[in-house]
């Protein structure tokens, strides 16, 4: 007999929690009912490469009935977003791309929160675009989606992230001085610069070779 997803869980979740220390156990006791605890953990296992085991918890937290709780359904949509990050990690763009358009369907301000925004879940979807090979379709959307945050007044920070994925992009249409453009205006506004690979980028200028540049300045940039 098939067992259920919520089984598969309590399993996951009996076999995890030697993982944990005293002050983390209690979460894990948590997640068997709380979805905002579920997702803690899968975010945990997930940054330390458990990824199968965060998989698993994130469809839980997709799967799972609505309701009414604001709690509950803002951990749905991070599960979403986190679950679609995870497989893009594994080049599933198409599967990624279809979490990402729920998530997008589903978002309100409330649910989103202060640091999760609907023009970085589309971003994702303009980067699933790309990575399936649709680029002038990825150009299309970041291009609007930084119309947008311009219009709103967006952080640095959030403008950053869209001039540097517009290089990216641009690079793989071979459209140099576009893609210099867009890495540069991104390196301004970034929170911190990897300055071996700033000066590395440079060095690459001065011998003309520009792709290899604007691959140094994109790994330039930390967020």
């Amino acid at each position: 007999m098939e067992k259920s997803l919520e089984t598969e869980v309590n399993e996951l979740l009996t076999a995890v929690r030697p993982w944990f220390d005293a002050d983390q156990s209690y979460l894990v006791d948590m997640a068997r009912q709380n979805m905002v605890a579920r997702l803690s953990i899968a975010v945990i296992l997930a940054e330390a490469d458990e990824k199968e085991p965060a998989r698993l918890l994130l469809r839980s937290i997709v799967e799972s009935p609505e309701t009414d709780v604001v709690e509950h359904e803002q951990a749905r949509l991070r599960a979403l977003v986190e679950l679609a990050q995870l497989l893009m990690e594994k080049l599933a763009y198409d599967e990624a791309e279809s979490y990402l358009w729920q998530a997008r369907n589903r978002y309100t301000r409330d649910l989103g929160g202060e640091d999760l925004m609907r023009e970085d879940i589309s971003l994702l979807i303009a980067q699933c675009r790309f990575g399936q090979g649709f680029v002038q379709d990825a150009i299309d959307r970041a291009e609007e989606i930084l119309r947008k945050l311009i219009q709103i007044k967006a952080s640095d920070a959030q403008l950053g992230k869209v001039y540097q994925q517009l290089g990216w992009f641009y690079l793989h249409k071979a459209d140099i001085p576009h893609a210099l453009e867009y890495l540069r205006k991104a390196m301004k506004l970034a929170p911190r610069l990897d300055q071996s690979k700033v000066d590395a980028g440079m060095e690459a200028e001065r011998r003309g070779d520009f792709q290899r540049a604007i691959e140094h300045y994109f790994d330039a940039i930390l967020q």
